[in-house]
């Protein structure tokens, strides 16, 4: 898993945009603002609900001036468009078709996607990384936490 000091791994990938299709490019986002780059498993699972709940509820205005939030994990773009529209996410689903989250180090051996977060600055580098601990249960609420005060201290 990538680290706070790494380059993070740039990626083009496309993703919800309200009813339609956006194109996101990390380098691009991060340029303007700072970005969390949330991993999650899949859609409609239910330790993914809570997870993108969690990021959404956040005061992000509270903690920073200004802040950019990508959820992606592997799926279809219709899926991810259901889900987020399901939970008024107001920030969006990218599809990771290419593996970004192997790139950062979250793919778990059975190819599934590890619960995670990735503070990336300007520079597009890693400032903080959290992952959902391995032993708690799947279905457990994350502690996003940790993520929270990663803002809050930029």
């Amino acid at each position: 898993m990538l680290d706070a000091g790494d380059p993070a791994p740039d990626f083009d990938l496309d993703g919800t945009a309200g009813a339609g299709v956006g194109s996101y490019r990390l380098s691009a986002a991060s340029e303007q603002v700072p970005v969390v780059v949330a991993f999650y498993t899949e859609d409609f699972a239910p330790a993914c609900t809570t997870y993108l709940e969690a990021l959404r509820d956040t005061e992000w205005g509270s903690l920073t001036d200004a802040i950019a939030v990508f959820g992606v994990a592997p799926g279809t773009l219709d899926d991810h468009r259901a889900f987020a529209a399901d939970l008024d996410l107001p920030f969006p689903l990218l599809v990771d078709h290419a593996g970004v989250d192997a790139q950062f180090g979250v793919q778990r051996p059975d190819g599934t996607t590890r619960r995670s977060a990735f503070l990336v600055d300007e520079r597009c580098r890693v400032q903080f990384a959290w992952a959902d601990d391995p032993e708690r249960s799947p279905d457990a609420p994350p502690d996003v936490g940790p993520v929270q005060d990663a803002v809050a201290s930029l």
